[in-house]
């Protein structure tokens, strides 16, 4: 009785796993993740694929992919469709099993047709006001072929950009504007905008004509030229300054005059209505020019000593003249109300420019002679007041 307690339990045993495994053997699967049904014509699209084995597993086999007509749909061998044409075609995805069988899996892809379409190929953001910018366009008719075809071309608002019959747009003022290219084909009207924003330059304040030297005593009339934040030429008062007016001054037209040696930067500037100063400047070199001189000896026409030599000098930047006494200068104190005299007659007085009283009867000394020039006059002439007699001169020479 035994014996046959234990064979009932073996074979009930035997049946029980032989059931487990009939249970769990599955039928293979090959499926698609992402189907379609239809494809624009010229266009793609990438087919990815699962696969389960007969024990649920799912596996990443090798797939063969098909096309049932590649003159409508090609298939590579990664599963990447493109149309080719209008018409149907089945895709079908297969694999082979490590037992030999065949598992595969099929889809019907229509390829249809595109809506035309028209681009604008190089749109722009922005724009600076007064420039241009060519606009390119590409229209793609049904089939997704690139066709030739008229196009017409209009502005929303041309004071602020226009657009000529060819696409070219050229910045008039500031603002936004939308331009629209546009076809038909077919009685339908195909079109493409593109809204840019047309923005300000920056304002420039130019000197016309500035200078790399001046000479001392020499003037300069500067001009200027201001640009607005739309690119025009406007008219307004420059306010000119420079950085030393003891080097080089200037008025309020803008003519600098150059009065010693050195470097000064001259100024133009003018404050827009939101309060930014324009401006522009122009750093020169004030340089010493070739300063006129003449010379003389002092001679005495009396009993009473005088002697000496003269340089008589521009000074630069003036009207002025400097008359240096040398240091070989000796005149007699005896004299009382010596004059010191400029003149074209030696020999009197008359019409003659009085220097000042002689108060130096020996040695160098300097006089300052205002408003005259080295040409003015031919002689020094030295006169005693009191008697009204000449005492010597000098006659000034080249």
């Amino acid at each position: 009785m035994k014996h046959i307690y234990h064979l009932f339990t073996i074979l009930m045993l035997i049946g029980c796993v032989s059931n487990d495994i009939i249970d769990d053997r599955v039928e293979e699967q090959l499926s698609f993740n992402n189907p379609i049904e239809q494809l624009g014509i010229t266009k793609t699209h990438q087919l990815t694929t699962k696969y389960t084995n007969n024990v649920g597993e799912v596996l990443t086999p090798n797939i063969v992919w098909s096309s049932s007509d590649t003159s409508i749909l090609t298939v590579s061998e990664n599963g990447l469709l493109t149309a080719v044409s209008l018409g149907n075609a089945i895709i079908t995805a297969s694999t082979t099993t490590s037992e030999g069988k065949n598992v595969s899996s099929s889809l019907t892809v229509t390829v249809i047709s595109l809506e035309e379409s028209l681009t604008i190929n190089n749109t722009i953001e922005n724009i600076i006001v007064n420039n241009e910018h060519q606009y390119q366009t590409t229209f793609v008719n049904a089939l997704g072929v690139t066709e030739n075809v008229s196009i017409t071309w209009s502005s929303s608002d041309s004071n602020i950009a226009s657009v000529s019959s060819t696409g070219l747009v050229t910045a008039n003022n500031l603002g936004d504007v939308v331009i629209t290219a546009s076809t038909v084909v077919d009685g339908k009207t195909i079109s493409a905008e593109d809204g840019f924003t047309v923005n300000p330059v920056g304002e420039i304040m130019s000197i016309n004509n500035p200078i790399e030297e001046l000479t001392v005593g020499d003037t300069h009339q500067y001009t200027a030229t201001y640009t607005n934040n739309i690119g025009q030429n406007e008219n307004v008062t420059v306010t000119w300054s420079s950085s030393d007016d003891t080097i080089a001054s200037i008025d309020t037209q803008g003519l600098v005059t150059a009065k010693n040696a050195g470097e000064v930067t001259i100024k133009a500037s003018y404050t827009n209505t939101n309060g930014q100063e324009v401006s522009d400047m122009d750093a020169f070199n004030v340089q010493v020019g070739q300063i006129n001189t003449k010379t003389g000896t002092i001679r005495t026409t009396s009993s009473y000593q005088l002697t000496g030599t003269f340089t008589l000098s521009e000074i630069p930047g003036t009207n002025d003249l400097e008359l240096k006494i040398n240091d070989d200068y000796r005149a007699s104190t005896a004299l009382p109300g010596l004059y010191l005299y400029m003149t074209n007659n030696p020999n009197t007085v008359a019409n003659a420019r009085e220097i000042q009283k002689v108060a130096v009867f020996s040695g160098s000394h300097t006089y300052i002679i205002s408003n005259a020039g080295i040409n003015d006059f031919s002689h020094l002439l030295y006169w005693c007041k009191p008697f009204s007699v000449k005492v010597g001169d000098g006659e000034i020479i080249e």
